[in-house]
């Protein structure tokens, strides 16, 4: 048996107050001996327990959750918790710097505005705050990738639905890979958002490229990672993109960008332009339109069943695009795959 220590002696070992160790015991987290006089007895072997607790706590996972990963500690039910405040960790993360930004257009507005004048700016800033936020909150995956995620790489060989979308799969990923690589070297970093099974990502690992992947369904990264173990993924979206500002030389992502609105693709883009780096470029393949008349004449030949396939999701319209990345300085370049299918090169 190891030597035996009370709760004063853990307490100063760990460098916490002694009553944290009774709290951890109280919500089931430790389970001391109870000696002579009912004094609590701790052994070394208890220690890498605590620690555990304390590095638990210290990432802010609420003593529930500590609970069930010290009673069920297998690899899914560990990354399960982490996932869970990765998620709310980064949407905090957005949320501040949302709030930063309006106070810094609030404190402008104060400064440049006259006395009667910097009221309206508050509240302006403020509405735009609420909508930022609330568009960045309201996005569902309608869809619900997670149980597509076995299935979609079959399903993308069988090209299953109306418009035979998947019917130059292979032909869009080489585009978009091609287009990235242009005169980047191999120690520039590349985003792919909604990485899905790694079908594109896996092009830039196999020549040796850093590439990272998010995707917002975890079963999709599973799928992925299980594919290609060592590819980096990181849960995310584009709304709400888990990485600091000028973080990546270039960002593609295919198949995926329509499932923006056109207010959520605004956001969309300035979350992409936010993490790429000043010379970046970014390499979108999609489905979409070319305008507006574009889009109304493939509908007067379509059938009902494939107009409704299009309208269950957001495909967006190049002019649109084009004008969006203009207002950050971006040229746009578009290339057609088919009659759906685009490749828009930002840069």
């Amino acid at each position: 048996m190891s030597k035996k220590y009370n709760v004063k002696e853990v307490a100063e070992v760990f460098k916490i107050p002694a009553n944290k160790l009774r709290f951890y015991e109280k919500k089931g987290l430790m389970n001391p001996e109870r000696g002579e006089n009912n004094y609590r007895y701790y052994y070394e072997e208890d220690f890498i327990r605590i620690q555990t607790i304390l590095m638990y706590r210290a990432l802010n996972l609420p003593v529930e959750n500590i609970k069930d990963l010290l009673d069920n500690a297998d690899k899914d039910n560990v990354l399960d918790h982490f996932y869970k405040q990765w998620e709310a960790v980064n949407n905090n993360i957005h949320r501040m710097r949302d709030v930063k930004n309006s106070l810094e257009q609030i404190m402008d507005s104060i400064y440049e505005g006259n006395n009667d004048g910097f009221v309206a700016g508050i509240i302006k800033s403020s509405q735009e705050l609420n909508h930022i936020q609330e568009t960045r909150d309201n996005w569902k995956d309608k869809w619900n990738f997670d149980s597509w995620a076995k299935r979609y790489d079959k399903d993308v060989n069988k090209d299953i639905g109306k418009l035979k979308l998947y019917k130059n799969y292979d032909e869009l990923l080489d585009s978009v890979y091609l287009k990235a690589v242009e005169g980047m070297g191999q120690a520039d970093s590349i985003l792919d958002i909604g990485v899905g099974t790694g079908n594109l990502s896996n092009r830039f690992l196999e020549k040796g490229y850093s590439v990272t992947g998010v995707d917002q369904s975890r079963e999709m990264m599973n799928v992925a990672k299980n594919k290609y173990p060592k590819l980096k993924l990181r849960l995310g979206e584009f709304l709400k993109l888990p990485f600091d500002n000028d973080s990546f030389d270039c960002i593609v992502t295919t198949y995926a960008f329509h499932h923006l609105n056109d207010e959520e693709k605004k956001l969309g883009i300035k979350e992409m332009m936010r993490v790429l780096k000043e010379d970046g470029s970014i390499v979108i393949g999609d489905m979409m339109f070319e305008d507006e008349d574009s889009r109304r004449e493939i509908f007067d030949r379509y059938t009902k069943e494939q107009i409704e396939e299009i309208e269950d999701e957001y495909y967006s319209n190049i002019s649109v695009l084009r004008e969006a990345f203009q207002k950050y300085g971006k040229i746009v370049d578009v290339q057609r795959i088919d009659e759906l299918i685009y490749m828009v090169c930002v840069h």
